[in-house]
This record gives C-alpha cells, structure tokens and sequence, in this order.
C-alpha cells in the first residue's frame, strides 16, 4: 500500500513486480560454490503454490505469515531504540551496522508503562530451544542459509572434480530423528571444499542443525522486527494491529527524527512461508517461499525491502515536487511570462537538492550493507531480492527525473535572473536620463541667472569734449 502523489502527474507503482508476477529464485549455496549449470525450469505444477496464486487480501484470510515495511521518519535515534526494546518491550536487540534486530516471543503480551503497547513474552528458559540467531552469531557461522538440493561436481583443492560420489547436501526435515547422528549431521551445511571439517566444526553444525530443527518447530511462537538508522521498521510474522502498536510505542519513546505524518507514510506489504519441499526458494506475486530459518537470512531480505520502501517514500517525494511544478513550462510556452518569485524557485531548488542528497548520500539505498561485506555468502541472496524490488532501474528512473526537473529549475533561475539583468538595465538608463536632465536643467538656470544680473553700461566720451576736459585740467595747472 503506497500513497498517492498529489497533482496531476499519475502515480504508478514504484516497481513493476507488485503487477507484473515478475518470478526471482534466490540462492542456496555459498557464492564461493561451484557456479551451476543452466538448469530446466520447474514443471508447471511446481511454478505456483497456493499462496502465490492468491491476493493479498486471500493470503491475510488464510493465515500466512506477514512481511511488513514501513518508513515513518526521517531516522531513528539508535541508542535510545536500543535502551527502549530493552527496557520496554523485553527483548534482546541486536546491532549489525545500521540494523537493529530483535526476537520478539508470541504471544505478545500488554506492556508495563502507561505509554508502552505491548512487549514480548518471556523467552523460553530450555537449552534446547535456545535462539538461533544467538547461537550461529556467537559461533561464527559461515555456513549456507539455504539447504543445497542441487547435484554439483565436487571440486577439489587442485581443481579437479572428483570421481567418488559426495553425500548429498539436501536438509529433509522428515530426518529429524537421524541429526543425533554424527554422519547425517555433516550433510545439513554446507562445508568449504578447501577443508575438511574440524572436530570443533562438527560439534558446531551439528548444534546448529538441532537449532535449526528447533526453530522450524516453535516458528510460530516468534515474531521478528529489524529497526533500521534511516526510519524503516521491517516486521517478520507480525499481525497488522501489533506492527501499528510497536510503530506507536516508538513515536511515544520519542526515538523518531522527523516523524512523517501516517498519511505520507510507506508501507511495503509481503508475506513468506517455510517450505523444505519446495525446488529452490524464490519471489513471486509478493510472497516468499523459503525453505530454513536464518536470522541472517532475514536480515538480506529486510535490508532490500527497507532501501526499497525508502526508495518509495522518495519516489512520493519527487511526484509532489514534480506536481508542483508542472505548470511553469506551460506557461511559459503559452505566455512567455514567469510568474513566480525568486523565493518560491529556490524554494523548488532546494527540496530537489534535498531529495537527490537524501537518495545519493544519505540512505544506504545505493550502498551495500556492511554485513554483505563480513558475510559474503548472504552478498548473493541480497542482490537477488534487489533485483526483484528493482531498486536499481527505480533509482536510475528517479535520478532521470530528478535531471529533467533540474534542468527545468535551471531555466527558471535563468529567466529570473534575465528579468532581473533586464529590470536593472532600464534603472540604469533611466538614472542616465535624470541626470541628463538635471545636467540640462543646470546650464539653463545659469544662463537665466546671467541674463538677469547684467553690470550698468560706461558711456561714450565725444573726442571734443575729451579734448575740452584735458585742456581746463592743463590750464588750471
């Protein structure tokens, strides 16, 4: 569910896979395997299970498992979310890099605070169903996370493909009785083919392949959650009202950064079953098929789903901002004229430059986690749910549009700033003019001025009486 872009721009769906039935099979082994050969595709009854013929409507009535993100701030205060999941919900958060991970016990029970909703029930105290994920996490598990059904050549130190048959790697849960034997347990992970197995190796994966089993049997007394530092919460078997109670308790512990209000909200809803049967597990029609537990196994898929919600909410985004301006170069193509104000174009530049930092800089969306890096073998299955979200022809497809209204933001400051050239050279003419004529209007108040104060004219001396005054001058001498 996604909201819908104000304007006139349509808004259609973030990825082609919600309408599309696109179909992703995900990795089994390791990626330092052996690459496989082509293989056939699966027969026509194997293409579709139930679940994936249904709606998502159908699946929410018939039970199946929730997988739920939702983007509902900016980021999220990491070290109070921390503290609050302890103290509060009762859990055990894990931190890996940007993602908290926590195991919440069903059935959820009410909190203890005024403001808390609900936390988790007690863990079960028996060693024998102790958390997956603690044990291969403090084991430093470097097995694979699917169980291998396909038949490969086994490869040697040297490089040769070795002639004697190899036991078969496949985890058939119908063999539960036979893990307490030490052959049997070697087959259920999958081991390097440059080592043989250490004695401390095998006491380990055999552990883990109780645990495993464990798991498979009390799944649906837990419910995961993975909290990520860019404002995404991916819940894993949750029920709606529960997720909407967790997402509330967190804006009540005040651990959200600039939360967004719940109708500008993103919310990515899928839903996952456990199949052991299945040929290899896969994506399709919004519903995944796995066939064993990981806790690292779910944290690949909720770090694609969270950069792909996120992905979403800046699609959400850059609609608005593209709603927004859609009519200036109508306007300008009818009118010629602009009209809109230097303060409202950069205000237009700077949401732009706002989204395009949030989706290059600032939100992993682009980036591979850190844990692809310490756990090469998940690098594979990421890149796999990736590409069925289509994050990567989504941030093109964004970063295009971003272009285009960059460019048309560019034409807009040149118009501003033309008009403006254009407004100063007129006050500059018209300065010229005014003291053209303040220059004109001083030469003609001098001129005034003299004319008016003219100096009395010497009169004319006849040479006889010049001649007459000079000769009585003499004579009186």
């Amino acid at each position: 569910m996604q909201r819908t872009a104000s304007g006139t721009i349509p808004k259609v769906p973030g990825r082609t896979s919600k309408t599309s039935q696109k179909l992703v099979e995900l990795p089994e082994d390791v990626q330092t395997a052996p690459v496989p050969s082509t293989s056939p595709p699966p027969p026509e009854h194997e293409a579709r299970s139930e679940g994936e013929r249904m709606s998502k409507e159908q699946r929410e009535r018939a039970g199946f498992k929730r997988i739920t993100a939702y983007a509902t701030a900016e980021s999220y205060r990491s070290r109070a979310l921390i503290a609050f999941l302890k103290r509060e919900h009762g859990v055990t958060p894990r931190v890996f890099d940007e993602a908290i991970y926590a195991v919440y016990h069903l059935p959820l029970l009410p909190g203890y605070g005024p403001n808390v909703n609900l936390r988790s029930a007690p863990a079960p105290s028996s060693p024998s169903r102790a958390s997956f994920s603690s044990l291969s996490h403090e084991e430093d598990y470097d097995g694979t996370y699917f169980a291998s059904t396909s038949s490969r050549e086994p490869f040697s130190s040297d490089g040769f493909i070795s002639t004697s048959p190899r036991t078969p790697n496949a985890f058939d849960p119908s063999l539960s009785e036979q893990v307490q034997s030490p052959p049997d347990l070697r087959s259920t992970t999958t081991m390097s083919p440059h080592r043989a197995p250490a004695p401390r190796d095998a006491k380990r994966h055999r552990t883990l392949a109780k645990m495993n089993l464990t798991e498979a049997e009390n799944d649906p007394n837990i419910a995961e959650a993975v909290f990520f530092d860019y404002g995404v919460t991916v819940f894993f078997g949750f029920e709606e009202h529960q997720e909407r109670k967790v997402l509330e308790d967190l804006e009540e512990a005040g651990v959200c950064v600039k939360k967004l209000k719940e109708e500008n909200w993103e919310i990515e809803e899928c839903h996952f079953v456990y199949d052991p049967t299945v040929a290899s597990p896969r994506i399709y029609n919004d519903f995944f098929t796995f066939k064993s537990h990981s806790h690292l196994l779910k944290l690949s898929l909720a770090h694609a789903i969270a950069q792909s919600t996120k992905l979403s909410l800046f699609e959400a985004s850059t609609s608005d901002t593209l709603s927004s301006s859609l009519p200036i170069p109508r306007l300008l193509a009818s009118t010629g004229r602009l009209v809109l104000s230097r303060k409202q174009a950069l205000r237009m530049t700077g949401r732009l430059f706002k989204v395009r930092g949030d989706v290059m800089l600032r939100s992993n969306v682009l980036d591979t986690p850190e844990l692809f890096w310490s756990e090469a073998s998940l690098k594979e299955l990421y890149d796999a749910i990736r590409d069925y979200f289509e994050i990567s022809s989504r941030v093109q497809v964004l970063n295009d549009r971003l272009s285009v209204a960059s460019d048309l933001l560019d034409i807009i400051h040149e118009h501003l700033n033309n008009d403006a050239m254009h407004r100063i050279t007129w006050i500059i003419i018209w300065l010229i003019v005014v003291a053209c004529v303040v220059e004109l209007g001083e030469v003609l108040a001098r001129l005034v001025v003299a004319a008016t104060h003219r100096a009395p004219a010497i009169p004319v001396i006849a040479p006889e009486a010049a001649t007459d005054v000079l000769l009585r001058l003499m004579g009186s001498d």
